[in-house]
């Protein structure tokens, strides 16, 4: 029984073609008023019905073999002093994954995972610790914003939900097929409506997926650079044993056009990698592709030795970024008292303890702009 949500309108119209055996056209005609009903805004996180829906003869045995009850629920719910709220989500198979909404003064954004764990193993990185133990289904992408827009509407005081980045617990490019069905099920219209270019998807730095990402979707890339050379990268990220920074910035540049502004995120960690002239590499990087820096200083994660600089050396490396022509965004973590900023998703782990306790005083003052695109999870 296929998942209505795990569809992208294409695949329903071409569901409802075959299995009610007429053309495409009245299939097509019929996909709106069903992503309508399915994933309107009334949706409590119960099971959608079609009681109140006209099918036409051809197509009830078709619709009503959709399975489109939710394939997650919420088995924790987190809410930071700051607002910020991480909902821990039990898939039907017991597989735990996070979600996180954070609210800002005019916006409130959702970071959604892509896998259960993250191959990748960033170093400093809770989900890395994982391993990987499946992908999601586009489904589970789709009904983690569902869940988390329900969550969202019993509490008015919260912005509009209007933005969701793909930077919780995975790497979205290690699993870009179901990723790019949940894209285009997020940005349709007659759906969830979101704008493609509110939609953000960060990856390590996967070279050679980037340019079918760029095919598949209409959505922003985001690059987790974290280091400002190949030797300093390596030994955080095992990604750049496959790929050196050359190599990346060659297909940054040839496969992600300028209409679709690229997101660089920089974490900062003290002493590592925070110089002034770390800065001048990072913009040599970034020379030419029309990037945005995203800065933010290291969250508490699971080693250490990889924590936050102080605020001036944080606000030096802007400040030597922004005299290099380099638009440079200083952002600050939310969520950190609930271990929800980023790095810090650690699904199953939550709940067999193992995860350090939240760092509870961070080194800068709360901004609403979080969830960057620092690491794979």
């Amino acid at each position: 029984m296929p998942h209505l949500a795990s569809l992208s309108p294409s695949a329903l119209e071409a569901h409802l073609a075959a299995e009610g055996a007429v053309a495409p056209s009245r299939a097509r005609a019929l996909v709106g008023p069903l992503l309508r009903h399915a994933f309107g805004a009334r949706f409590d996180g119960g099971t959608p019905t079609w009681d109140d829906v006209t099918l036409p003869r051809w197509a009830r045995g078709a619709v009503l073999a959709l399975d489109v009850a939710p394939t997650l629920r919420v088995v924790e719910r987190a809410l930071a002093a700051d607002g910020t709220l991480r909902l821990l989500l039990a898939a039907r198979d017991g597989a735990l994954v996070e979600a996180v909404l954070i609210p800002g003064p005019s916006r409130t954004t959702l970071c959604v995972s892509s896998q259960v764990g993250c191959a990748r193993g960033c170093r400093f990185c809770e989900t890395g610790r994982l391993g990987l133990t499946r992908q999601l289904e586009a489904a589970e992408i789709v009904d983690q914003v569902r869940l988390a827009r329900a969550e969202h509407a019993r509490d008015a005081w919260r912005p509009p939900l209007t933005n969701v980045v793909f930077m919780g617990m995975g790497e979205p490019l290690d699993n870009l097929a179901r990723v790019a069905d949940a894209i285009a099920l997020l940005s349709d219209p007659r759906a969830f409506g979101l704008a493609p270019a509110r939609i953000t998807v960060s990856t390590v730095g996967v070279a050679d997926k980037i340019a079918p990402f760029v095919r598949a979707t209409g959505a922003r890339l985001a690059l987790s650079l974290n280091a400002p050379d190949d030797a300093r990268r390596r030994a955080i990220m095992p990604v750049a044993d496959r790929c050196d920074l050359a190599s990346l910035r060659r297909a940054l540049a040839e496969h992600v056009p300028r209409s679709r502004r690229l997101l660089v995120a920089y974490v900062l960690f003290d002493g590592w990698n925070d110089a002034e002239a770390d800065a001048d590499l990072v913009a040599a990087f970034v020379e030419g592709l029309g990037a945005r820096v995203n800065l933010i200083a290291a969250n508490a994660g699971p080693d250490p030795s990889l924590r936050a600089p102080p605020e001036r050396v944080v606000a030096a490396f802007h400040a030597r970024l922004v005299s290099h022509g380099v638009t440079t965004l200083l952002r600050h973590a939310k969520g950190r008292d609930v271990w929800g900023a980023c790095g810090q998703l650690a699904g199953a782990a939550r709940l067999a303890g193992s995860p350090p306790e939240p760092q509870r005083e961070p080194n800068a003052r709360a901004n609403p702009a979080t969830c960057l695109p620092i690491v794979s999870s």
